[in-house]
Formats: C-alpha cells, structure tokens, sequence
C-alpha cells in the first residue's frame, strides 16, 4: 500500500473497487491485523484501530474472502458456536441468532449441514454470524467470489437491505461493478493508490470511472 487514504460514511456501503491485485484484500488484512502495518493508521469512530486497543474488534464484523464455517455442523451449529465465543449462551444466543436470521433471510437452511448449502446460502451465514454482535462496522473482502449471478444479486440485496435498515457502515471489497448502486460510496484503488472516492452513480458512469483508472493505473 503507497499514500492510500479514505474516509468511511457510518450508515452506508463503501465499495472498495479494483482490479486483481490492486490491494483490496492486503488492505482488509491489515485493518484486521492479518498483516503488521509498517506504518500510516486506521481509526474506528475515532479511535485508533491497532494491538494496543482490541477492544475495538468488538465494533467490526468480518467476512474474508475464504470459506470459514465447519462445513460437518449445521447452519444453526456454526452460528451458536460462534455466540459463545461472543459470550453469549441460552435464550440470549437464540435471541441474536433469531434477529440476524430475520434480516438476512435465512431461516430455511439452518438445520441444514453446511456442505448442503450453495454459495449463496454459505455466504448468508456467514453474515450472519459476523453481525451476531452487533457491531456497527462489517468488513466484506470479495464475500461475493465463486458464486453465480442470482446468487450475487441476492447479495447484493441482502446487503443494501442490512445498510438501509440500519446504521451498518459496510467496507465491501470487491471488482464486480454490477453487485453495486447508485447511491454506494466508492473507492477505486490501484496499485495500492486510492484512485477515485465519490458516489458511485449509474452503472454507466461507474464502468466509465473504472476503466478510466485502471486504464491509467492498472
């Protein structure tokens, strides 16, 4: 990463747009702490986002790029599993588990054994156990990858749904154009350099925007 700087919006999905290979996911890694930052700075709400303040963690939500679930457990399994790690347990475990399977829709396969699932249903469970506690950030890194067109448009959906219903800010990696709306905030990074921050705005004008920077950049 060289010179990248950008500002999330609280409330509102931020696509962060680039080609392979642009920085997408070493960016993601390092707000996570998958990667040690050399040097430069994140901050959450205000406060900074590093090893000395874990605590911050508890107000993010991640889903990464590969699968994560225990594909023997079921559905309902995976996400009381991951509860009590967030140390809930009983009525309260049921209770979150219940409020995120109403906002992403995904009732039906719960009882279901993850390698049963198609990717689309994966990737709702996903969500879901990332949002079990309820923090006000959710950092997706290419959440749509490996899956088909319906089910990319379903996740588009269930995204944009999750951002309007709430105050959910969304940081969501990705270099597919079409999973995003006119009203998104972007970023277009390239070579590890934002590029371009603004609205997204109509399919045609994103496309332009997009080929323009990496055209210059790629």
């Amino acid at each position: 990463m060289d010179c990248f700087s950008a500002t999330l919006p609280r409330g509102e999905i931020t696509a962060l747009l680039g080609p392979n290979g642009a920085g997408k996911s070493t960016l993601f890694k390092l707000i996570s702490g998958l990667l040690k930052r050399q040097h430069g700075s994140f901050s959450l709400d205000g406060q900074s986002i590093d090893t000395r303040t874990p605590h911050i963690f508890r107000n993010i939500g991640f889903v990464f790029q590969e699968p994560s679930l225990d594909p023997g457990r079921t559905g309902l399994s995976n996400l009381r599993y991951a509860a009590g790690l967030h140390g809930f347990a009983g009525q309260q475990a049921s209770k979150r588990i219940e409020a995120v399977c109403n906002l992403l829709q995904c009732h039906s396969v719960l009882n279901r054994p993850i390698r049963t699932l198609s990717g689309g249903e994966k990737r709702r469970i996903e969500i879901a156990r990332a949002l079990l506690h309820r923090p006000t950030w959710l950092l997706l890194d290419e959440p749509s990858v490996g899956l088909d067109i319906d089910s990319r448009a379903q996740l588009s959906g269930d995204l944009h749904r999750l951002s309007q219903q709430s105050e959910l800010g969304i940081l969501w990696c990705t270099h597919i154009t079409d999973e995003l709306e006119a009203n998104d905030q972007l970023v277009i990074i390239a070579n590890g350099r934002n590029c371009f921050s603004g609205k997204c705005g109509s399919q045609e004008v994103l496309l332009l925007k997009y080929r323009e920077v990496v055209d210059q950049h790629g």
